[in-house]
């Protein structure tokens, strides 16, 4: 997720703006609620960003992706299993709202915002691939591309991100 941050500053102005919550920012606000993660974005006005990524550890054995998208106005939720997460939406519902109220002191106006569990996107085929699946979720996304892949592309996007962890760049 940090190099898709990385890569939004450095094309500032062609791609969106990236910001991305911890892995386990959703299991937190969830469980202890919006006090317990206010203070991880103290140094960073979410509201700033075009897309904040969240990733989702469901059920402590598979990933999940969801996207804030404030300039599209929609907070969607990835499985690729296909399994919808309305809990997970309702949360980081509140959570902007919540945030808003903390940092801009204003009710955060969430009329428009289309919120929902992404059912039709890239599916998974096996029962390893969700980190991945995930990973290309955002990826595509924050470069404002069609979630166009599948699980045949899955051994060539692992290959692809381990080149790009270790060189500490994506590649074009």
């Amino acid at each position: 997720m940090n190099l898709l941050i990385e890569r939004s500053q450095q094309k500032k102005g062609i791609l969106p703006s990236v910001y991305s919550m911890s892995t386990v920012f959703l299991k937190r606000v969830f469980e202890c609620g919006f006090d317990a993660v206010k203070c991880w974005t103290s140094k960073i006005d979410v509201f700033s960003k075009d897309i904040i990524l969240v990733p989702v550890h469901c059920n402590s054995n598979r990933w999940c992706m969801a996207i804030i998208h404030f300039k599209n106005k929609t907070i969607f939720y990835y499985d690729s299993l296909g399994y919808p997460n309305d809990i997970a939406l309702d949360v980081l519902k509140n959570y902007i709202i919540a945030e808003s109220l903390d940092k801009r002191k204003v009710q955060y106006d969430m009329s428009g915002f289309r919120i929902e569990n992404v059912l039709n996107g890239p599916q998974q085929t096996n029962g390893s691939d969700c980190g991945v699946f995930s990973c290309m979720t955002a990826e595509y996304i924050t470069r404002g591309k069609p979630l166009t892949f599948n699980q045949e592309h899955m051994s060539y996007f692992r290959k692809k991100m381990i080149l790009e962890i270790v060189h500490g760049q994506l590649w074009k």
